[in-house]
């Protein structure tokens, strides 16, 4: 009789758990998985790599090595806001429109330090005893707005065309987000790195990449209907605290789905229970929801946990394995490692570093300017002739059609200015 009632229980509790999950079926949180599986259909060589061996990450943490953050460190991530829109007139601000306001893009940034920095103010179950303060923050260094006739992009397979529309700034400094109207029903999406090696922080990532095509699109997308909080152009009520920007982020860091994406799946993160799926709902009174992934036992999800699908409302985790998972793809990505390495610049001096040099394609520059200044970038030729448009932090320059000889690559701050010569082939 007793093991009969335990067993209504738990069929009570999954019962109650499943009645609470009324689902949205106009939008869908992330796009990130589908944008993925893209890549991979690309270059199958990637699936196999994500199915090697993962253990090799314990003995690199143990140690330190590597550059894995101190436990007081704090790594300021700049970020670059693309807003992508069709306003003709260039009208900024107000309901429905595409180009949101300077005060809608802050508030984004604001949530994304306050839920990176855990104090965002909800008490969930778990919050109390898991949540921690990951040791992320962010800086907005500045606002890209683009008119363009097109009137919605798909976050599966537009992110090359949003990269052309408005250029990533240097992707192994700076957090690009694109922020423009999506179709196909999602909220966001983001572009997984890439790692140096796979280990049970890294589970899941790739070791290998198209460099020259990913690294122009390496950032994090959003709709900007679901981007920042408290503005006239954000439509939802569930999804109305610029949550799915915090979501969108921790993929970009290397953070999986709670669920692992897969019934009863792994995110890689001992400390997350593990659930059945999503919790893709309405409810905003944030109800407890169960998973049953071992027989006669059920386990409450951590619907807080920001990479679960919740109501922004309901969201306020990341635990410490999460934690500990984003520091070591910030560590063995080599973006991601190159723009904690620039973030730890104290210098106040401009610096320019050029290459390959000689060139016969492209030119790369790594540009480091105080406190993120912006620069402009002037190119010439060796009778003084300017050869190309002055352009604002210009990371690559193709140089296919330069004649042959020795140029001028000038880099220009509001009050410093450095000059590197380059020789295309």
């Amino acid at each position: 009789m007793k093991n009969r009632r335990s067993r209504l229980l738990l069929a009570g509790l999954l019962l109650v758990s499943m009645l609470g999950r009324a689902q949205d079926p106009l939008v869908t949180r992330c796009a990130s998985t589908e944008r993925d599986s893209v890549r991979l259909l690309k270059n199958p060589a990637l699936r196999n790599l994500r199915m090697r061996s993962e253990s090799a990450i314990q003995g690199y943490l143990r140690s330190n090595a590597g550059a894995r953050t101190a436990a007081s460190e704090v790594i300021t991530i700049p970020v670059v806001v693309h807003v992508v829109h069709n306003r003709a007139d260039n009208v900024i601000g107000g309901a429905g429109n595409g180009n949101i306001s300077d005060a809608q893009i802050q508030s984004q940034i604001d949530v994304l330090n306050e839920d990176y920095g855990n104090t965002s103010g909800y008490k969930g179950f778990y919050t109390d005893s898991l949540a921690v303060d990951t040791g992320i923050r962010f800086k907005l260094v500045s606002v890209v707005r683009t008119y363009n006739t097109t009137s919605q992009f798909s976050p599966i397979t537009d992110a090359d065309d949003l990269a052309n529309i408005s250029p990533a700034w240097f992707t192994n400094r700076y957090l690009n987000i694109w922020v423009t109207r999506l179709n196909d029903r999602y909220l966001g999406t983001s572009q997984f790195p890439v790692v140096t090696e796979l280990n049970d922080r890294t589970a899941g990532l790739a070791t290998s990449e198209n460099e020259e095509t990913d690294a122009l699109t390496d950032g994090v997308i959003i709709d900007f209907r679901y981007f920042g909080r408290n503005s006239d152009a954000i439509t939802s009520r569930i999804y109305n605290l610029g949550r799915t920007t915090t979501h969108e982020v921790g993929h970009w860091l290397g953070l999986i789905h709670i669920w692992g994406d897969s019934t009863c799946g792994t995110d890689y993160c001992d400390d997350t229970p593990t659930a059945n799926t999503k919790n893709e709902t309405t409810d905003v009174s944030c109800s407890p929801v169960y998973s049953q992934c071992r027989p006669n036992v059920i386990t409450r999800n951590m619907t807080e946990n920001y990479m679960d699908y919740s109501p922004d409302v309901c969201m306020s985790i990341f635990t410490n394995d999460q934690k500990e998972r984003m520091h070591a793809v910030l560590a063995l990505s080599p973006r991601r490692a190159k723009m904690v390495e620039y973030s730890r610049f104290s210098t106040s001096e401009l610096m320019v570093e050029i290459y390959p040099n000689p060139v016969g394609e492209t030119l790369t520059a790594n540009v480091f300017t105080p406190n993120f200044e912006s620069y402009t970038v002037s190119v010439y030729n060796q009778k003084g002739q300017k050869v190309t448009a002055d352009a604002v932090n210009r990371a690559y320059l193709n140089v296919k059609n330069f004649p042959s000889g020795l140029y001028y690559y000038k880099v220009t701050t509001a009050d410093k200015t450095i000059t590197k010569r380059f020789v295309v082939r």
